[in-house]
């Protein structure tokens, strides 16, 4: 028997591949097809929106124009409800940046502000039955730059009282004794809010944040690493919040001579410490301090 014909009889091997590599390119082209097709049409579901115009970017509280704002297409995909819409220009004309905004970033609703902030804004949250103190300290006593605007401190103060044999009344005085006196040891303030601080120049702290945070990166960048800075967030006061009662109390004590205040921090649990609202800029601040120490 000839096996040569039996062996041109069965199926070419080689046939078979190329049938399957005919349908994977298939399969390929068919799947670009349908990448390209839903490509091109979001490519054409877009959405107007604003952005930044200027080369220079638009500075804080500066009120937006025809000059300084365009429109821009999105993706609809990109789109989030928070940022102003190309039609809703009209609307936003004559509003204030909250910040420096750079060229051709989107605009966003909560960037926007109708006036300008009201300098020391935080005086006008404070309780009408309140009062505002100033307290000169030594920072570096009271936790450096770890005290902030917003933290509850205690405040104790001693004084020197002429030794008269008796003990006083207080049960929560604590008591050192000389040769003709006595120092007494009280508990000024049990818990009172920084809502301030002041540095060498008597100028807000708070105050010099914000102005720093107004400024675009670079400029931000260059006006942290300066001394000038460093020295005008390093406090040498405190600016504090109580009742009428406790600023009675450290009436009593403020003129007594050799008198001195112990000041300690509390917990943050239950604070709004201010400097948490521009986290951002903190860190920054931070690294520019090590460095500078």
């Amino acid at each position: 028997m000839d096996l040569s014909t039996l062996k041109n009889a069965s199926p070419n091997r080689h046939m078979f591949k190329r049938i399957a590599a005919l349908l994977f390119s298939i399969l390929v082209i068919a799947g670009s097809y349908i990448i390209i097709t839903n490509a091109s049409k979001d490519a054409n579901d877009v959405v107007e929106v604003l952005r930044v115009k200027p080369k220079d970017g638009i500075p804080a509280f500066v009120g937006l124009t025809e000059n300084n704002i365009e429109k821009y297409k999105i993706i609809k995909k990109e789109y989030t409800e928070d940022m102003v819409l190309a039609e809703d220009k009209a609307s936003v004309l004559e509003k204030l940046t909250k910040y420096y905004l750079r060229q051709n970033s989107v605009l966003y609703k909560d960037q926007l502000v109708n006036e300008r902030p009201q300098k020391n804004e935080w005086l006008y949250s404070v309780d009408e039955e309140n009062e505002v103190l100033t307290l000169p300290y030594n920072f570096l006593e009271v936790g450096g730059d770890i005290l902030m605007p917003g933290d509850r401190v205690r405040i104790r103060v001693s004084f020197d009282v002429e030794d008269t044999g008796a003990a006083g009344g207080n049960p929560n005085a604590i008591y050192s004794q000389s040769a003709s006196s006595i120092t007494k040891t009280e508990v000024l303030f049990d818990s009172i809010i920084v809502k301030d601080m002041l540095n060498s120049n008597s100028h807000s702290i708070y105050e010099v944040y914000k102005e720093v945070q107004k400024l675009n990166e670079d400029k931000k960048q260059e006006v942290m690493k300066s001394r000038e800075f460093l020295q005008n967030i390093q406090p040498r006061a405190l600016l504090l919040e109580g009742t009428s009662q406790q600023v009675n109390n450290y009436a009593k004590y403020k003129g007594l001579d050799g008198k001195s205040f112990l000041i300690t921090i509390l917990s943050r649990k239950n604070s709004d410490v201010i400097i948490d609202q521009l986290p951002t800029l903190e860190k920054e601040v931070e690294s520019w301090i090590k460095k500078g120490d």
